[in-house]
């Protein structure tokens, strides 16, 4: 995730970037990658172990882009460091209030955030809350930033409550597996009725491209399914198979498995 944002956002509109990663083996990887042109750099980026004290206290903006189990050390580690840059995680379930007491951080200067894999192509949806006393600061300066910085790789959704971020988690953070699911097992369909697993791939991808973007516009997705299901036709057939395993009653349990897990770890 951090190397999809740090690849698609506006680089030239920082005086330095400093992408820190602990593994020497892991950063061997990414200048490899940079060499080969295959991770688009900057000539104000240093990739570093470790920051220094006087670099960090002149940071505007701290990105914790590491899993929600790193927090507490990446946290301790740079704690004290600095008071003044503006804190943005994307570690699911760790809440803003375990981040505060981790930092010692003032409240209005941490955002959360909740990006997804699709940040890969610029097609996240990125859940962010604010917790500070600006709670219009999607308008202010540091709004502005965060927007510029999540918009580099999809759309934004700010929330109002943190516990939305639960919400978002089960849905859009976790939603690519669901979708790759789904896609895997018509792929293996498509290839037992006959299709070529290339040629099914596409298929499948395509119809699923273009479904979520015609679905956006349609108010009424059950109509929908309905106009496209002609009676006695292949649709529909397929459509009683699902309702006759109960595939909604499965999602709906899915999802809301997803949700229940991320307030556990938000505790």
């Amino acid at each position: 995730m951090a190397q999809a944002i740090y690849e698609r956002m506006d680089k030239g509109a920082y005086k330095n970037i400093f992408l820190i990663e602990k593994s020497a083996q892991r950063i061997k990887e990414v200048k490899k990658l940079s060499d080969k042109g295959y991770l688009i750099s900057s000539p104000q980026t240093k990739i570093i172990k470790k920051l220094s004290k006087s670099k960090l206290n002149n940071l505007d903006i701290i990105l914790l882009a590491v899993k929600p189990t790193q927090i507490k050390s990446v946290c301790t580690q740079i704690k004290g460091f600095s008071k003044f840059a503006f804190v943005i995680s994307i570690a699911a379930g760790v809440n803003t209030s375990k981040i505060i007491k981790y930092l010692d951080y003032p409240t209005d200067r941490i955002a959360r955030t909740m990006p997804n894999l699709c940040a890969k192509k610029g097609m996240a949806i990125t859940g962010i809350f604010y917790d500070g006393r600006n709670n219009s600061i999607k308008k202010t300066a540091h709004g502005s930033m965060i927007s510029k910085i999540f918009t580099s790789i999809g759309q934004v959704l700010w929330v109002e409550h943190e516990s939305d971020l639960d919400s978002i988690t089960a849905i859009s953070g976790s939603g690519p597996a669901y979708i790759y699911y789904i896609m895997n097992a018509m792929i293996d369909a498509a290839v037992e009725i006959g299709l070529k697993r290339s040629d099914a791939q596409r298929l499948v991808a395509q119809t699923i491209i273009g479904a979520g973007e015609t679905g956006k516009n349609i108010d009424n997705l059950g109509s929908e399914i309905i106009k496209v299901s002609s009676k006695g036709g292949t649709t529909e057939k397929a459509i009683s198979i699902f309702k006759q395993k109960k595939l909604d009653t499965i999602i709906k349990q899915a999802v809301k498995a997803a949700h229940k897990r991320s307030k556990e770890l938000s505790k």
